[in-house]
């Protein structure tokens, strides 16, 4: 009996090595034997044994010797880019994006179905085929070690969309339908925690262990990362920053409490634009035919309509924003989605309302960053989760 239970604390001891050798070579490439010792603590012995069966599967390979130092010059060793790939999904009301990439996260292939309807069935057709076809470009390559989705709502931890607003999805199940379906394990995460997961991984956040992403779109969410680890709270629905309550001029000098996403959103700045147009202001938009790629590029045209919805929303922004520094103590934001983006000429007035509202200005003051992260912060998050379940370290639970 003994015995037995030797053996799998064995096997489960050399999981949980595998996945501190292969974490560490993740945040540093290119590391001798002798390095990868040091920094994980495991003998040199157990290295050699862990990296010898990776270079046997493909995952890790040598890409040549260390500068010399007036020794023997160690073996290099980083992760192989084709050892492994993953696919990722991004579910939204407008569209399903799907990529491949390989080890490193670099895109092998991509594509991008536009929706005319979020009927579940319609969608999910349209998933498992572009899923399909990922399969296809990847057969010449390595196994496909995961699919990772990221869909527009609120998720379980069972990898059920629970409820999503702009999808009008209720109790939709994803991951163990297509854990039947491909034979692969499947990741399952919020549209914005995914974002702010590629962000820290392959965007503007690599190097930060604190920072907030705010995505901006037909709503307002966040993803909070605090010491390197995404904060999800007690039941996993943290980052629903969007329902921070402001208050704000109703006019006549009155004071309404609204929430944030309804004073900063595409919805907000269509509204905003409509009655600017309609108070007379000069502009060559039409109220009755506006649309956002409309009012986007009338924007970069410099239209006046425009220009103020963007200075008014900045107010709210900065609002908002200020309120999360006197909260988390938080000076990196990362401003993304498909309006967010367009914050970027507008980062001086943003600053300024922070600084009006900040109890405390940092010494250095607030970092805010616009993503630029391609083809899409959430897919490269979905891509980011697959390959966290393969390369992290393994949870230690043996039982008795």
């Amino acid at each position: 009996m003994s015995r037995k239970r030797s053996a799998v604390n064995h096997e489960v001891m050399h999981e949980i090595n595998r996945g501190i050798v292969l974490s560490s070579l993740r945040r540093r490439p290119a590391q001798t034997r002798a390095k990868l010792a040091n920094r994980t603590g495991l003998t040199r012995s157990a290295i050699s044994y862990i990296t010898d069966k990776l270079i046997q599967n493909d995952i890790v390979h040598e890409v040549g010797f260390e500068e010399s130092t007036g020794g023997r010059r160690g073996i290099l060793l980083e992760l192989n880019p084709d050892g492994a790939s993953a696919i990722a999904l991004k579910i939204n009301a407008s569209a399903v994006q799907c990529a491949l990439t390989n080890l490193l996260g670099e895109v092998l292939w991509y594509d991008l179905v536009a929706l005319d309807t979020t009927e579940v069935d319609y969608v999910l057709d349209i998933c498992e085929g572009l899923i399909n076809c990922a399969f296809e470009k990847n057969r010449e390559r390595r196994s496909v070690v995961g699919i990772g989705v990221v869909v527009t709502g609120v998720i379980g931890a069972d990898g059920r969309v629970v409820y999503s607003k702009y999808m009008n999805w209720k109790d939709v199940d994803l991951r163990a339908c297509w854990e039947r379906k491909f034979g692969v394990k499947v990741s399952v995460d919020n549209e914005v925690n995914g974002a702010t997961v590629g962000e820290n991984h392959y965007g503007s956040a690599i190097q930060d262990r604190n920072f907030i992403y705010i995505e901006i779109g037909h709503g307002l969410g966040g993803g909070i990362v605090i010491d390197g680890q995404l904060y999800r709270g007690s039941r996993g629905f943290s980052g629903e920053i969007g329902f921070m309550t402001i208050l704000c001029d109703s006019g006549n000098g009155n004071l309404s409490a609204k929430s944030w996403q309804s004073l900063v959103s595409i919805s907000s700045y269509m509204n905003i634009a409509r009655r600017r147009i309609l108070d007379g202001a000069d502009s060559k938009l039409d109220s009755q035919s506006l649309t956002l790629k409309r009012l986007i590029d009338a924007l970069r045209c410099g239209d006046d309509v425009a220009l103020y919805g963007m200075r008014e929303m900045c107010k709210y922004l900065g609002i908002g924003i200020a309120n999360l520094v006197n909260s988390f103590d938080i000076t990196v934001f990362i401003i993304g989605g498909e309006l967010g983006k367009e914050f970027s000429a507008f980062l001086p007035h943003l600053h300024d309302e922070i600084d009006r509202y900040t109890v405390v200005m940092p010494p250095h003051g607030i970092d805010l960053r616009i993503s630029k992260l391609t083809p899409d912060p959430a897919l490269m998050g979905a891509v980011a989760q697959v390959f966290d379940d393969t390369l992290r370290e393994p949870a230690l639970s043996v039982g008795p």
